[in-house]
């Protein structure tokens, strides 16, 4: 409910066009242009994707461990683009895992716009930051060699 809160404000905020300074608890510089009719996938939203991302990680709408992001990756194919998502783990050591390259057109939800939109971009990154952590648990656990404990 605290994330549909702030990405509430953050689309009320971008509609009616509000100055907000540095320390404003809702938008940043770097804040994502939602309004009420945004939608992900439309063309040239990908930039607003990754920033909505890091932004609920800055605002702690999304939460992660200490040391690691989500991070999302529009790449383009000549066609409707594909994207990813990684885990940046910056300690104990720097390592970045990534999704499969997927299709635009299964990013988030169908026939979702502004709030909803973003609220099922926000849920597909932490799915796939979850996905992502415990397949690599998966490789480490299945790849430790027998008499070794690190």
């Amino acid at each position: 409910m605290e994330a549909r809160n702030w990405l509430t404000e953050l689309v009320v905020a971008h509609e009616v066009g509000m100055g907000f300074g540095e320390d404003s608890p809702v938008r940043s510089p770097n804040s994502p242009s939602i309004g009420m009719v945004w939608g992900p996938r439309d063309p040239g939203e990908e930039d607003s994707v990754f920033l909505l991302v890091r932004a609920a990680q800055e605002a702690s709408m999304v939460t992660n461990p200490d040391e690691t992001t989500i991070t999302f990756e529009y790449i383009e194919d000549g066609d409707q683009g594909v994207f990813r998502w990684f885990v940046d783990i910056v300690a104990p050591t720097p390592l970045k895992v990534a999704t499969t390259s997927e299709a635009m057109a299964v990013l988030g939800e169908p026939q979702t716009f502004g709030v909803d939109a973003a609220m099922a971009i926000l849920r597909d990154a932490v799915q796939a930051a979850n996905l992502l952590i415990q397949q690599l648990s998966d490789y480490v656990a299945a790849t430790k060699m027998p008499g070794h404990d690190s």
